[in-house]
């Protein structure tokens, strides 16, 4: 997050510089925070927001190859550490009327 920078602009301008998609961001799905165990160590708060992607393409970038993966593929990944953000998504979605799962960006780390 940049200086003097909203939540909301730091999402739109970071999913944009990392995958060349231009999102419309509509709820906020979650909040996490993880705080750090030691001085070297640095806590973080994510948000997860529920979008919608309008322009751009989908591209490389310093931070990693991002890619379109189905729900059903992405569980079966041995690296996958996330299901508790898929399930809080799929909630958000149940209360929002959005049943289907659409796919995740995910970025592979370079």
């Amino acid at each position: 997050m940049r200086w003097r920078e909203h939540p909301t602009q730091t999402a739109l301008r970071e999913f944009e510089e990392e995958t060349g998609l231009q999102v419309k961001l509509h709820n906020v799905v979650a909040c996490y925070s993880n705080t750090s165990k030691d001085f070297g160590s640095m806590s973080t708060l994510t948000l997860v927001f529920c979008a919608e992607v309008y322009g751009g393409v989908l591209r490389s970038s310093v931070e990693g190859n991002p890619c379109w993966i189905r729900e059903s593929d992405l569980l079966k990944m041995d690296d996958f550490h996330f299901e508790y953000m898929l399930n809080d998504y799929r909630k958000h979605c149940k209360q929002h009327d959005h049943e289907e799962f659409c796919g995740a960006l995910v970025r592979e780390i370079v």
